[in-house]
């Protein structure tokens, strides 16, 4: 056996037994990330009470954010409070705050407290099936340990996207001078089309097939994912090392101490400078200012953190636009945004847009194609431990006939 033929025994073990490790996290992965591309209306569905609201009257008027902030303080217990505002009004919906770990919403029209949800807790009842969910997906709703499990799983799903590539190649010619004349290109064709006739024809044919069709994809989601569990242990440094190191703003003010627990700057003030802050930002950047999300003081820090969905967003879902100020006298700190600043930088942005099914202008058409995908993860992984199987017992029955047949012949 040469060189080559070696090889990709080798790679077929690899691919083999890499996918079984990977196949449980997948289908998981594939059937919560199905039903959690359309998670703002299913939890909507699934919890009116909570996100589906009303005027009270035809013609009511939506309360001013800051007006919101207020009477949610007066509604909170003793020792909670609240850094910032939320700016975003969504029709329909309440405002959402995070106080404590917990995630209230607040009617826009009354600002009175509609309830609260610890994100992910199942044993809060219907309240968090859908946030459960989200849970399953990223941890296997197993929390750190969850979190590290499916980096891993990430990683082997990036890697075996080139294996699998690699194995739909034409294996080359053992005697090529024998062989018609044709390029290698057409020589691949097959991998691409599926056959019919038996099951395992069929089931064999679609897996590899189906795997070279959405090749692009399945990269992008399993890069993504590596993105989102195993950021700082090692898509980050993977990223800056192919794209050079990028300090955000967000960084180097993370290095930043203050004494000023207690901004001299209001929040009203901080507000008024964070808009004209952004004006100014747009027109020196060019780019558009499409609406205005939240406003926070970090006592940590001792700044005001304005965060925009702007143009340079890639969905509306994920406006990371932000504005740093100073908390005593508001002056401009820094500004970070998801696209425009630098490669590293943008191309995440756009694989976790992917991965969530949230981009600009795609819109439904691109979450149905998610909850697709999903669902093509789940058979994909199916199948492949079906062939594996069937493999595996056409292997078995081999070695048994050999064993009878050797038997035979030394009772013979």
């Amino acid at each position: 056996m040469g060189y080559r033929p070696r090889l990709r025994a080798l790679v077929l073990l690899v691919h083999r037994y890499v996918g079984l490790s990977m196949s449980v996290f997948l289908i998981v992965a594939g059937a919560t990330g199905s039903m959690i591309a359309f998670y703002p209306q299913v939890d909507r569905f699934i919890n009116p009470e909570l996100l589906a609201v009303e005027p009270p009257r035809l013609g009511a008027p939506l309360l001013d954010p800051f007006t919101v902030r207020e009477r949610l303080l007066d509604q909170l217990p003793q020792g909670q409070s609240v850094d910032g505002v939320v700016l975003y009004r969504t029709p329909g919906l309440p405002f959402n705050y995070w106080i404590d770990d917990r995630e209230v919403f607040v009617d826009p029209f009354t600002g009175t407290i509609r309830g609260s949800r610890h994100f992910g807790d199942l044993s809060e009842g219907r309240v968090n099936w859908v946030t459960f969910l989200y849970e399953l997906h990223f941890t296997l709703g197993l929390g750190e340990v969850g979190r590290v499990l499916f980096g891993i799983v990430a990683v082997l799903w990036t890697l075996d996207c080139f294996v699998g590539a690699y194995l739909t190649f034409p294996p080359p010619r053992r005697h090529p001078t024998r062989s018609p004349r044709s390029s290698w290109l057409v020589r691949w064709v097959p991998a691409w089309l599926l056959r019919t006739g038996k099951l395992f024809a069929v089931v064999f044919t679609w897996h590899r097939a189906s795997g070279l069709w959405l090749w692009a994809m399945f990269l992008i989601f399993a890069w993504s994912a590596v993105a989102l569990n195993l950021r700082d242990e090692l898509y980050q440094p993977v990223m800056n090392g192919v794209f050079g190191e990028h300090q955000t703003a967000h960084e180097r003010l993370s290095t930043r101490n203050s004494d000023h627990s207690t901004p001299r700057l209001t929040l009203h003030d901080a507000h008024d400078r964070g808009k004209l802050a952004a004006r100014h930002l747009a027109q020196k950047k060019a780019f558009s200012i499409v609406s205005e999300r939240s406003l926070y003081y970090d006592a940590q820090r001792g700044i005001y953190v304005y965060n925009i969905e702007s143009s340079l967003d890639v969905a509306s879902r994920l406006a990371e636009t932000y504005i740093y100020l100073h908390g005593y006298d508001g002056r401009l700190l820094g500004f970070d945004a998801p696209t425009g600043a630098h490669a590293g930088t943008s191309i995440t942005s756009w694989l976790i847009g992917l991965h969530f099914g949230a981009l600009r202008g795609g819109g439904l058409a691109y979450r149905w194609f998610v909850f697709v995908f999903g669902v093509l993860v789940v058979l994909l992984s199916i199948t492949g431990v079906w062939i594996w199987w069937r493999k595996r017992q056409l292997r078995l029955r081999s070695i048994h006939r050999t064993l009878r047949a050797t038997a035979s012949d030394e009772r013979a």
